[in-house]
């Protein structure tokens, strides 16, 4: 699947503000709380450095920076994520008052060239309503080799999971199920498993990363490989 064409931006933000109050609760609960591990490991994986400016797309709630924060506290972080709703998420967080937020999308960064040192999205690409476009904004703002870290759902081959037979009934029936019963909102769930489901294989991924002036991809498979860190640099 070579789609660059995400969905519609004001579904994906009016869907997040639905769900944002019990957006937290239903990830813990849906991965086993396993997705506080995927976000240490994809911030250990990119040696942040404390002198380092990182900006964090699709930030949600703010649990990649308050990550990122642990495990670097001199480093310095921003938020961006089109939902009202989740940055009001974020903002209750005391540890991270500070961090400064806008409310907006990853194809329109308002941030100069050359200024970041870091990027991050974490299960927010394929939300992009044009992801080569995200991704080309991020290359703009990374300075020369900065680095990006994608954490995201990537498919076998368009909307199969893999061969495992527990990760394929879990992704496609229980993770739907459960989160519509946390969050309240049957239909975002089902979203968000056929957004995955049909998303772009790691291969694409690596193709599209390539196609934005990204070099030295790497990825890391986990949960029978649906989840996948990927972290590339600026050339």
């Amino acid at each position: 699947m070579t789609n660059t064409t995400g969905p519609d931006r004001e579904d994906v933000r009016r869907m997040f503000d639905r769900i944002a109050p019990r957006y937290d609760l239903a990830n813990r609960i849906l991965s086993f709380h396993v997705d506080s591990y995927w976000r240490h490991f994809a911030l250990k994986s990119a040696h942040i450095s404390q002198d380092e400016s990182w900006l964090d797309i699709a930030t949600g709630t703010g649990d990649m920076v308050q990550t990122g924060k642990k495990i670097s506290p001199g480093s310095k972080w921003y938020g961006i994520d089109p939902s009202r709703g989740m940055l009001l998420g974020f903002r209750q967080r005391k540890t991270l008052q500070s961090v400064p937020l806008v409310q907006g999308q990853a194809e329109f960064l308002p941030y100069s060239d050359n200024c970041i040192h870091g990027v991050t999205i974490a299960f927010g690409l394929r939300n992009f309503s044009d992801r080569e476009k995200g991704l080309r904004e991020i290359h703009r703002v990374l300075v020369k080799d900065g680095s990006l870290v994608i954490l995201e759902f990537h498919p076998k081959t368009d909307g199969k999971w893999s061969d495992n037979i527990f990760a394929n009934t879990y992704l496609n029936r229980i993770l739907p199920f459960l989160g519509g019963l946390v969050s309240g909102d049957v239909p975002a769930y089902k979203y968000l498993n056929t957004s995955s489901r049909h998303f772009w294989t790691v291969s694409h991924l690596h193709t599209f990363l390539k196609h934005a002036g990204f070099h030295s991809v790497k990825h890391w498979g986990m949960m029978a490989k649906a989840v996948t860190l990927t972290i590339a640099r600026k050339e």
